[in-house]
């Protein structure tokens, strides 16, 4: 693959984005606080401008190496966002990202430090200039092959500032440390993914059994009916050879059921066997239908009833999927890196729910985001989640994405990313972190060297890292 662009050095500050945004509604949730999905949505679109401005073309978010978030912001909040090129190696680049939040009593007051970012982007490799007319015929019949995309060469960074050199020499660290990594990090992951999607074949193995004893109750229930009919000599009820066949309200066909059956049944209710119907009360009516002025936690706060101490992993894991459309990609018609952290924070605040369900859900970190894959409109991501750690406030979730092309004849199931979620388990009320509320996990009995406890056994290293990061960048 050739190499284009130029090698001229640029200055850090020259491809910086910053400007202020003001939060609504819609993008909080109903507690006020902002969705840790919508923040790292504005976070791509900012990193996004910059890569675009530094590679002078179009480029896509490669990995998000870690997300950092510092303080809340709740909805009517204005922050601002500035981003710059840490440094770039050959096609590929790191941006940083900074939000800082007005203080909504006085703006011209120092700005709270809310949020940091880094992000891998990668500048797309451009097409060659279009050959002749020859050319292009002999490339359609097969004669010739067409000169292969040309691989962007981005422009180094010219640190001038004692910040700028800091950065440059921290973003050499963390891709030194990433390479030295992926290869071992990626095997992980694969066999948890691996892990994951047989423990959710067994689980919806085992949703399946019930149904066949629904199956069993649904027979009981046509002899049940049969022969109250057949015994009242109901004239729809007849005898056909060896079975009984009669009609039941709502089936399209006759119900056939072996005539020794119904003799047995007959039998065991004795002559004129058929029983009155119990009418249920209006209360027993209006929670069927759905119309109680219950709540859900009154049968609970009544019977006194207590929450498990402990869930099993597999009780954690959830799935969510959406189907790719336009309003979700880029101009690219790539789907938006924006987009899925927000999916994924999502998936992860269900999971999360398994933990302490009256908790607010807030996300606080983000590690080893990686793109494998650029997501086109039409197909369908699966993202699941669950708890592989808890501790006194907070819980670290590992989420997979999939897809699968369903517009081709054979559609095959792909990985599209993994992370490790952290989120903090929010008092409602008070704002505050809950303490010692979590119900702890139960890890699955697959010994040390399974892919779900090697993840648990990293959690507290990880931990340790970002809470070391966190008093850097509040320093």
């Amino acid at each position: 693959m050739q190499l284009t662009g130029s090698n001229e050095p640029k200055e850090a500050g020259a491809s910086l984005v910053s400007y202020r945004y003001k939060l609504s509604p819609p993008e909080c949730d109903h507690h006020g606080r902002l969705f840790g999905g919508e923040l790292l949505k504005l976070v791509d679109v900012s990193a996004g401008l910059v890569a675009a401005k530094h590679a002078q073309g179009p480029c896509l978010t490669i990995s998000v190496d870690r997300v950092i978030f510092l303080h809340e912001i709740r909805v009517g909040d204005v922050i601002h966002i500035s981003s710059a090129v840490n440094r770039a190696w050959g096609s590929s680049m790191e941006i940083g990202v900074r939000v800082m939040k007005e203080n909504q009593s006085d703006p011209l007051s120092p700005e709270i430090y809310c949020c940091h970012a880094y992000l891998t982007f990668v500048a797309k490799p451009t097409l060659p200039p279009t050959p002749n007319f020859i050319l292009s015929l002999t490339d359609y019949l097969g004669l010739t092959r067409p000169p292969a995309p040309l691989r962007a060469q981005l422009p180094e960074i010219k640190p001038t500032t004692l910040l700028e050199r800091k950065r440059y020499l921290l973003a050499g660290r963390r891709r030194a440390h990433r390479i030295k990594n992926s290869k071992e990090t990626d095997r992980l992951l694969s066999s948890y993914r691996a892990f994951v999607d047989e423990l959710e074949k067994k689980r919806q193995a085992e949703a399946r059994k019930p149904l066949e004893k629904e199956n069993e109750l649904v027979d009981r229930l046509e002899q049940e009916i049969l022969v109250e009919a057949y015994m009242r000599g109901d004239p729809d009820v007849r005898v056909d050879g060896e079975d009984v066949v009669g009609s039941i309200e709502g089936y399209m066909e006759k119900v056939r059921v072996s005539k020794k059956v119904i003799d047995q049944l007959a039998m065991k209710k004795g002559h004129g066997g058929w029983v009155k119907i119990a009418v249920p009360d209006e209360e027993t009516v209006s929670r069927a239908t759905g119309h109680s002025t219950h709540s859900e936690g009154d049968d609970v706060v009544e019977k006194g009833l207590e929450i498990a101490s402990t869930v099993d992993f597999a009780d954690t894991l959830c799935m969510c999927l959406w189907i790719v459309r336009p309003q979700h990609c880029n101009s690219k018609q790539i789907l938006f890196g924006g987009t899925l952290m927000r999916w994924v924070e999502e998936v992860s605040s269900i999971a999360a729910r398994r933990i302490c369900p009256h908790a607010a859900w807030s996300s606080a970190a983000i590690d080893g985001l990686t793109f494998k894959l650029a997501v086109e409109p039409g197909w369908v991501v699966y993202c699941r989640a669950a708890v592989v750690k808890v501790w006194d406030s907070s819980i670290e979730v590992a989420v997979t994405v999939t897809c699968e092309d369903r517009n081709s004849k054979n559609p095959q199931i792909r990985p599209v990313s993994d992370s490790l979620f952290t989120l903090v388990a929010i008092d409602p009320e008070s704002g505050r972190p809950l303490q010692g509320s979590l119900r702890q996990v139960r890890l699955p009995e697959e010994g040390s060297e399974g892919p779900v406890a090697k993840i648990a056994a990293g959690a507290e290293k990880r931990r340790e890292d970002r809470l070391l990061d966190k008093r850097v960048l509040q320093q």
